[in-house]
């Protein structure tokens, strides 16, 4: 194992989690160690277009459309140009806006390590929003700290929407933010799981998010995880570190427009960067678009 993996890589934590007989989309890591600035206007080095080949090959054996991400994020706020596939045709461009993404959103702290294929859910939507016109469905977080349960949230917080594609988008999103005595308990016991089998790992932490969302055919699938520190909660949560607890998560629809404006997003966005990587702060002009 390489010790300066990152440990919010999916290339670091799929391998140790996906044996666990919990729901998971089907998965194929393709590793990458070429160039990561890229040319969009020269030809394409070879190391690129053998990984545009081996990405076309995972895709065909899972089906269109399909879903890439890179080792620590998958740029879903630009979906229709990211990491959401159609056909063939897009791929070569998609992997170039998610290389791009890496440096735009992360700098040189995260590593480009790769492409990951995955199969599409197709999950319990209502509307889409943001400027890639992403799906927004029924998804939670979990958190769980020395492999127990801690707390859970919502994944969208509204302050987190903008361009919705709907007018009632707000009573939509709340619709899907609720989970059944059942549900709950289902994915406490595989928050529990996963948090135990991560602490095995080399990086284990002790805290982690884990994030799930329901497809239509009513099953909880496990998505993406991370390290707690490194993770958004809604700033009612009383687990919320201080910087979060100041962000805001209005109930009311009349408070929604005060969190939605550019200005807002943007501070949002400074402060959990500054957190998280004190040598990158953005001004407050940059796109306010995160990774929640």
């Amino acid at each position: 194992m390489n010790s300066d993996m990152d440990v919010n890589s999916i290339f670091y934590w799929w391998p140790l989690v996906k044996d666990l007989g919990i729901p998971m989309p089907k998965t194929t890591l393709i590793p990458y160690d070429g160039d990561l600035f890229l040319d969009s206007h020269s030809d394409s080095p070879p190391e690129f277009t053998e990984l545009v080949a081996q990405v076309k090959a995972a895709c065909e054996e899972y089906g269109y459309p399909a879903f890439i991400r890179c080792g620590g994020l998958s740029a879903k706020h630009e979906w229709k140009n990211t990491c959401y596939l159609e056909g063939p045709s897009d791929i070569p461009g998609h992997i170039f806006n998610l290389m791009e993404a890496v440096l735009m959103v992360m700098g040189m702290r995260l590593d480009f390590d790769g492409i990951a294929v995955r199969e599409f859910l197709h999950l319990e939507n209502r509307f889409k929003a943001f400027g890639g016109e992403m799906p927004i469905a029924k998804e939670f977080r979990f958190f769980a700290r020395n492999g127990e349960y801690e707390c859970h949230h919502p994944y969208w917080p509204p302050s987190s929407i903008w361009n919705p594609s709907i007018d009632g988008w707000y009573e939509a999103l709340k619709g899907m933010q609720t989970l059944t005595d059942e549900e709950l308990g289902l994915l406490k016991g595989y928050s529990s799981k996963l948090a135990i089998k991560l602490d095995e790992g080399e990086l284990g932490t002790g805290w982690w998010s884990l994030d799930f969302c329901k497809t239509v055919d009513g099953v909880w699938y496990l998505t993406d995880l991370a390290v707690g520190e490194n993770s958004y909660h809604w700033s009612t949560c009383p687990h919320s570190p201080e910087d979060m607890s100041q962000y805001p998560d209005p109930e009311d629809p009349e408070k929604i427009g005060e969190a939605l404006g550019p200005t807002a997003r943007a501070e949002r966005m400074r402060k959990i960067r500054e957190r998280l990587d004190p040598h990158r702060i953005p001004e407050m002009g940059e796109d306010p678009e995160i990774e929640f």
